[in-house]
């Protein structure tokens, strides 16, 4: 991709965005729909159903930005990242689990069929591997609990740089729902902050790394 179609498609995305909040504020003064939603989700979902759900989705896939919103939202900014820690690393041991036990057959199957192997990490590069693998965007966050293992990368690097990259990556989603709970506009602006400089960041280790 040349560097005027990413910045198209960067000024789109912005443009997509600005479009998206916009609406959300108009849908809001005109209807009140996020309160509602605010009120539903601190109401009628339950504390352990939440808990389930935010231990089980993710594993199958769901996109956790969504869940880590709606967690700061019912739970406040320091019972969710507690939360969020919590689930970390409960994810990631499934997420190991089963890349192990399916990588032999996925070994195999690709040697058979594509006479291609899975490339496996040096022992030495695991942590950084893994901190790059995990920090840099593209890959969505259930794939990297289970590509990370596939790769050879040891339980305990893929559980601590799961708790350190992906811990900071969801702090942003906690403190917006928490904003939007408490209609609090400085809290907005912060995560807004963080999630500006955490795109600077990913952005220049992807140029860096990638």
């Amino acid at each position: 991709m040349t560097t005027p179609q990413k910045k198209f498609l960067l000024l789109a995305g912005c443009v997509m965005l600005a479009l998206l909040l916009a609406a959300g504020l108009y849908l809001q003064n005109e209807f009140g729909l996020l309160q509602r939603l605010i009120d539903a989700i601190n109401t009628e979902l339950s504390s352990p159903l939440f808990i389930g759900l935010m231990i089980l989705l993710p594993i199958l896939g769901f996109p956790i930005s969504i869940l880590l919103t709606v967690n700061g939202i019912k739970f406040g900014i320091t019972s969710a990242i507690v939360l969020w820690l919590v689930v970390l690393p409960i994810h990631t041991f499934i997420g190991y689990a089963a890349s192990r036990y399916f990588r032999p057959m996925l070994i195999k199957l690709l040697n058979t069929t594509l006479n291609w192997s899975i490339p496996a990490v040096p022992q030495h590069h695991e942590a950084m591997f893994s901190f790059l693998f995990l920090a840099i965007p593209g890959i969505p966050y259930a794939g990297k609990n289970y590509l990370l293992p596939l790769a050879g990368v040891s339980l305990r690097y893929c559980v601590l740089m799961n708790c350190i990259v992906q811990g900071a990556l969801g702090l942003p989603f906690i403190i917006l729902g928490k904003s939007g709970a408490s209609m609090d506009p400085t809290l907005f602006s912060v995560a807004l902050v963080v999630f500006i400089l955490f795109y600077l960041l990913l952005r220049w280790l992807k140029k860096k790394y990638a």
